[in-house]
Parts: C-alpha cells; structure tokens; sequence
C-alpha cells in the first residue's frame, strides 16, 4: 500500500480513531481505483518523482471522497484531481 493510515490521517488533519476503518477502505479503493487508471501502474511506482505525485493525488482523492461520503449522490471528479490524473496517465 502506498500511504499509511496516519499519513492520510495528518493530510486531512483528523485527529481521532473512529474513522480509521473507513480511511483503510478508501485508501484501498483509491489505489485500485489508480491501478485501473494508469496503465503500468506497479512498474511507473518505481520512478520517486511518479510516486510522490500519485500519493498526493491519493490524498486528494481520499479527501474527496472522505468530505463528501454523506452526500448521497455520486459526482465528478473536481478540476484537480482530474488534471492529476491525466498527467500521471499521460506519462507523468
């Protein structure tokens, strides 16, 4: 796994245990979700200018996904993490 729970933990600046479960399954979620995305995601890990740019963007995607889990409605992506994305995808 690329980012450990007290990492993402500090990046969204929750200082509290009882989310712990729900940070693991959207960490999980946010790294298979960059493993279908990018093609030779395992192999592009390798490079450290790739793989601190991907953690970021799990980061940013976790606290998308994390500040509006009880919106109830599925919605796109924001302009960055679409940007990221296509940038990693693109070649980096």
């Amino acid at each position: 796994m690329l980012l450990k729970t007290e990492e993402v933990k500090n990046y969204l600046r929750i200082d509290y245990d009882e989310d712990d479960n729900l940070l693991q399954s959207l960490m999980v979620a946010a790294e298979n979700y960059l493993n279908d995305a990018i093609c030779n995601l395992e192999e592009r890990l390798k490079e450290e200018k790739f793989k601190e740019r991907a953690k970021i963007l799990m980061y940013v995607i976790i606290q998308d996904w994390y500040d509006n889990r009880e919106a109830g409605e599925s919605k796109d992506f924001n302009y960055t993490i679409r940007s990221m994305m296509t940038q990693l995808q693109a070649g980096g």
